[in-house]
């Protein structure tokens, strides 16, 4: 038997690493708390050019990605400020809180597939690794970002009960 998961791809979570539990309501893909974050992203860091970073990720700056959600994160939320400071955080989009959950916060799986991964403008498209450069332009640290999987493989075995 297997489980799939589908969800919105740029609905960004924050947890502890130690502890497994959430460091902040999720903030989702629709939200607009980053509106003026990125406006202040594209004149200060970009030079007024949104789509500085679309050769490599293939987005423009924008609300609905899961990049600047974690950067509103880390401005906005002391226990996430903090986390990262002490490298406790994690960050990642629901598929990846979901596999934390699912096979269990022991285990250390700390994934999110390639398709998801591509919907946090921190993806470089051609490696499908995390791009550096870009993840310090937003302030990201990139050790509490999930590690980037196929969409088409076995990442562990669930650990809790019924679904």
């Amino acid at each position: 038997a297997c489980v799939g998961i589908t969800n919105q791809r740029e609905t960004t979570v924050a947890w502890s690493k130690r502890t497994g539990k959430p460091l902040h309501n999720a903030v989702v893909w629709l939200d607009m708390r980053t509106s003026d974050l990125c406006e202040s992203l594209t004149k200060e860091v970009m030079g007024g050019d949104k789509d500085a970073f679309r050769e490599i990720c293939g987005l423009p700056i924008s609300t609905y990605f899961s990049g600047v959600k974690m950067r509103w994160l880390l401005d906005n939320c002391d226990a996430v400020k903090a986390a990262a400071s002490e490298d406790d955080l994690a960050f990642g989009t629901i598929d990846s809180w979901l596999m934390h959950k699912l096979v269990g916060e022991k285990a250390g799986t700390h994934v999110t597939d390639v398709t998801n991964a591509s919907r946090t403008m921190l993806m470089d498209l051609r490696t499908q690794q995390w791009h550096e450069p870009t993840a310090v332009a937003l302030g990201v640290p990139t050790r509490s970002l999930p590690r980037i999987v196929s969409c088409a493989e076995e990442y562990g075995v669930i650990t809790r009960g019924v679904l």
